[in-house]
């Protein structure tokens, strides 16, 4: 069985430049750092650390808990101080009063201004405030020319990690009943679609669960699970609460708000 056989087909070519910049940490001895990875990717990382000898990996995404990251590949004799991710910690002052950023509006303005999304890691948001962890590298020049999110007029400030307290993550939640927890049931119900179309994106791959493409409609979720939806976000499933008196399944999901 060959390596590449562990992943699936839309990953190996990140799989080969993985494994490449594990190589040269080998053959040179020196540090790599990586772009922000999303936790498939950081396992894949790690998965592959096997095929090479004395490589450590660290990874950091500027605070506990933190869903993206950056890592360090390295000697295992190196060690890695905080300042070596080069991540930067912005915060987005804005009248929030009619609109309070969601994700995917912070995501959508840094992409729109033709940010790679390798580039900046999690965003996040709460009434009390918003903000983003980017690469120190692109830091500058957001603060610069992202000045305007979904029609709201925004500046990008840095800000000390030290006096930052990450917001707790925000799911709108909501209870559903299912037939089975079949992944185009689910996905059909939270997002109000018939289970045929349902099925026309995940077999065009544009589903994940666990950051991980699954084509197969009778792919089954479990608790814990987290399933996003090309241009529809993300949602996690919470809670499987067991039979309906009809046999429906009563499924507690959170929207990624």
């Amino acid at each position: 069985m060959s390596l590449f056989d562990h992943f699936g087909k839309e990953e190996r070519p990140f799989v080969e430049r993985a494994l490449e910049m594990l190589t040269q940490v080998e053959r040179k001895q020196a540090m790599r750092l990586t772009d922000f990875l999303d936790p498939r990717q950081l396992f894949i990382f790690r998965s592959l650390s096997s095929q090479v000898h004395d490589v450590c990996i660290s990874a950091h995404g500027g605070y506990d808990g933190a869903e993206r990251v950056r890592a360090i590949l390295h000697p295992e004799y190196m060690t890695v101080d905080p300042e070596d991710y080069r991540l930067a910690l912005l915060r987005i002052h804005a009248d929030q009063r009619f609109h309070v950023f969601e994700h995917r509006d912070v995501m959508g303005a840094l992409l729109n201004a033709g940010m790679k999304r390798e580039k900046f890691g999690d965003m996040l948001t709460d009434a009390e405030g918003s903000y983003a962890v980017v690469a120190e590298e692109v830091a500058d020049y957001i603060c610069m020319q992202v000045t305007q999110i979904h029609r709201t007029s925004v500046q990008f400030e840095r800000v000390a990690w030290e006096a930052f307290s990450p917001p707790a993550p925000r799911f709108a939640e909501k209870t559903i009943t299912v037939p089975s927890p079949r992944l185009d049931a689910v996905i059909g119900e939270v997002h109000h679609l018939s289970r045929a179309k349902a099925v026309v994106p995940i077999r065009a791959g544009k589903v994940k669960v666990n950051w991980k493409i699954v084509e197969d409609p009778a792919h089954a979720l479990q608790a814990g699970d987290m399933v996003s939806l090309a241009g529809f976000g993300r949602f996690k499933v919470l809670e499987i609460m067991g039979p309906t008196r009809s046999g429906r399944l009563r499924m507690n999901v959170g929207l990624v708000t």
